[in-house]
């Protein structure tokens, strides 16, 4: 069990308890149970286990309504762990191969809220090359990899990511008409990769393609990035089928079975 200090927030460190609790039991538990063990004050446990309820975190047992135990959100939030390690382990080798072909930086980016997450990335050996952090966030408008996955979300999915986020000029080459974004986003669908023309960052190109699990809904995207006096648009033309390529397999390997 988590044990309190100055440095959390006590009520947190209940709530959290009680879910661990609830855990180790594998098995509906009354707050009654859950107050004796844990030392906790039973109204307290009955307030955090409303709010618990609330968030899907708990439930109450159909049974025995006066029981509680864990909700859907664990599993949830489960699943998007063990999703997130599966993809990353997954697609290492594939990230791995595209760097050694292209000899440029290449990442895997997760959509987040509406925007793109770095969650992995292999550096390339060339002196000059693409800055980024793991974890970092960056527009989906104005990258490769954003449009990548934004051509594949529906456009009601699309049209609320551009209400939050907007579409600002990072460049003067960035997209900035909701119109003309979709319509970018009809030809990566056409062409199935996408490119970032100096969209994002000046002197920076990226060419990028999706990556689907196993029900054929996007989840991810990778992409190659570098200084556009080496990405050229030739370039671009050359590397564009092997970026597919390994987004293809990272995406047979977590299952999906299109484009057969």
């Amino acid at each position: 069990m988590l044990q309190s200090d100055a440095h959390l927030t006590l009520t947190v460190v209940k709530a959290l308890n009680i879910l661990d609790y609830l855990g180790e039991k594998q098995r509906p538990c009354s707050a009654t149970e859950i107050s004796r063990d844990l030392g906790i004050s039973r109204s307290t446990v009955y307030r955090l286990l409303a709010t618990l309820a609330a968030g899907g975190y708990v439930a109450q047992d159909p049974a025995e309504p006066e029981k509680y135990r864990l909700g859907y959100k664990i599993l949830e939030l489960a699943n998007g762990f063990l999703e997130g390690v599966e993809l990353r382990r997954v697609a290492y080798p594939f990230l791995q191969g595209l760097r050694d072909l292209a000899n440029e930086t290449v990442h895997l980016v997760v959509m987040d809220g509406g925007q793109c997450t770095y969650v992995e990335k292999v550096e390339c050996s060339q002196a000059v090359r693409m800055h980024s952090t793991i974890g970092s966030r960056v527009y989906a408008h104005c990258t490769a990899v954003g449009k990548s996955m934004l051509a594949y979300l529906p456009r009601e999915e699309v049209e609320q990511i551009l209400a939050r986020h907007g579409l600002p000029a990072r460049t003067p080459n960035t997209i900035t008409d909701k119109e003309r974004l979709f319509r970018e986003l009809e030809r990566v669908r056409q062409q199935g990769y996408a490119v970032d023309d100096i969209e994002n960052e000046e002197g920076i190109r990226c060419v990028g393609a999706p990556i689907f699990d196993h029900q054929g809904e996007v989840v991810a995207a990778l992409s190659v990035s570098g200084p556009a006096f080496r990405l050229t648009e030739e370039r671009i033309q050359e590397l564009a089928p092997h970026v597919r390529a390994a987004a293809l397999a990272i995406s047979r390997q977590l299952g999906y079975l299109g484009e057969q």
